[in-house]
């Protein structure tokens, strides 16, 4: 009888009814829900700070009140066109692939790696576990041979230091050892630097003289990570992605100055930091010892609507 019938029918499929509805929501929530003159308001504000090399992690968390939408929200706009910035103004976005957990053999232990290796170094942390951490690590210019950065960071902070050095040899990084003991003193260096992981760079491979004074006093311990493992010190090697979009590779350091790299070393440290809660590598030095190095360093916080990450920042 049903068959015969000749009205129009309607047959209702329960996944059918649960896809339309799911898409009416997607339709719902999508597209641009800001008026021209708040799209402007908008532009106003991160384009100019786009320009300097911000991240919107850092335009977000310093302007959240005048923008009145989410980070998430503010990609899915410029990824739209809504404004003149594009996707390739945006600092590169770096997708990790996670490492495949394994052991690094070596055949031979050279005399430098003598109880300073990786496994050494997770022993000491396990019986020293208060103690704080600095990454070590080395950048180079140009091909040509010339001044390299020596860079060190502290863990707990994500606070870099940047040294500029004649060139990459054994004797500059224990010149930067000791002028820096200098400034210092013995006493605050062993608290700020107690233990330094690095890598085994042909810069690093007198452990001795840099754990130790001229004069014989001890100030530090040095470790090495396992050979092609960069991975085990992996703060220093992501902070070194903000140096180069001031400084891109194959850029020659030769012409920098001691104070171009102050300048580079404070904008990189008053980048606002999602892993930080959106605070500062500047925010977090605030320890009578974190403060002192800041003030003998001469190293002050830069206003976060002038922090710039662009090579602009050295244009003279």
């Amino acid at each position: 009888m049903l068959k015969q019938c000749k009205r129009n029918k309607a047959y209702y499929t329960a996944h059918r009814a649960d896809a339309a509805h799911h898409k009416s929501i997607r339709n719902a929530h999508s597209g641009v829900r800001k008026t021209p003159s708040e799209l402007r308001a908008i532009a106003d504000i991160i384009e100019p700070l786009i320009a300097k090399g911000q991240s919107l992690n850092h335009i977000c968390a310093t302007h959240l009140d005048e923008l009145g939408i989410s980070e998430r929200t503010l990609y899915n706009y410029i990824d739209q066109g809504v404004f003149k910035v594009r996707n390739i103004d945006l600092p590169k976005k770096v997708v990790y692939r996670q490492r495949r957990p394994k052991k690094v053999l070596t055949k031979l232990e050279y005399q430098y790696r003598q109880g300073r290796t990786y496994e050494d170094f997770k022993s000491f942390m396990e019986a020293n576990p208060d103690l704080p951490v600095v990454e070590m690590d080395t950048v180079k210019g140009g091909r040509n041979k010339g001044k390299v950065f020596l860079t060190m960071i502290f863990r707990r902070t994500s606070f870099m230091l940047i040294f500029l050095m004649n060139d990459g040899t054994q004797d500059s990084v224990i010149q930067i050892f000791d002028s820096l003991t200098e400034i210092l003193g013995v006493s605050l260096f062993k608290r700020l630097f107690p233990v330094i992981l690095t890598d085994n760079g042909v810069e690093f491979k007198n452990p001795q003289a840099l754990e130790h004074t001229r004069t014989g006093l001890s100030r530090t311990r040095v470790f090495f990570c396992d050979p092609q493992a960069s991975w085990q010190k992996p703060q220093v090697e992501n902070n070194h992605r903000l140096i180069r979009r001031i400084l891109p590779k194959g850029v020659s350091f030769s012409p920098l100055t001691v104070a171009d790299v102050t300048l580079i070393c404070c904008h990189i440290n008053s980048v606002l930091r999602e892993n930080l809660d959106n605070k500062t590598p500047f925010d977090l030095m605030d320890s009578k010892d974190g403060k002192k190095l800041l003030s003998l360093l001469q190293l002050s916080p830069i206003p976060p609507d002038e922090v710039t990450l662009s090579p602009k920042l050295l244009k003279r």
